[in-house]
């Protein structure tokens, strides 16, 4: 019996290696506290810029950005990760959305996905950020 829950844990465990839960980092908690009024917006998808822009006002002048990277069809070739590849949901695709003002990274949203990156995955990150952080309604 002992055997079958060890076995049951690694198994969780092995299958877990890459999961789609989101990672959040505060890395600056006093500017993370402000209340932001309003956000300039750095991203080079079109797709991605044109839902995010249905969220919230951008306004180019303010100090603080908002910068959006994502990366798609993502292929492992390295013999180390094999099994998880074979063994686990190994991702295809990412979305991370970091929070800067001026200079200073204050707040960092990251997520594996086994799709490609999609108008309900920006939406539901950005809902995230906002729910993470201080902001004053703007849209």
């Amino acid at each position: 019996m002992k055997h079958s829950h060890s076995l049951f844990l690694f198994l969780l465990l092995l299958f877990q290696g890459c999961s789609d839960s989101a990672m959040v980092n505060i890395f600056n908690e006093k500017i993370a506290k402000e209340e932001i009024t309003c956000m300039k917006l750095v991203v080079f998808d079109k797709d991605v810029k044109e839902t995010l822009q249905e969220l919230y006002s951008f306004d180019e002048s303010c100090d603080k950005w908002l910068e959006v990277s994502l990366k798609s069809s993502i292929t492992c070739n390295s013999n180390q990760n094999v099994d998880k590849k074979i063994l686990s949901n190994f991702p295809s695709s990412y979305l991370r959305m970091q929070l800067y003002k001026g200079k200073i990274l204050f707040f960092s949203y990251y997520i594996d996905l086994e799709e490609e990156v999609s108008k309900k995955d920006v939406k539901n990150a950005f809902l995230r950020v906002q729910k993470e952080l201080n902001f004053k309604e703007k849209k």
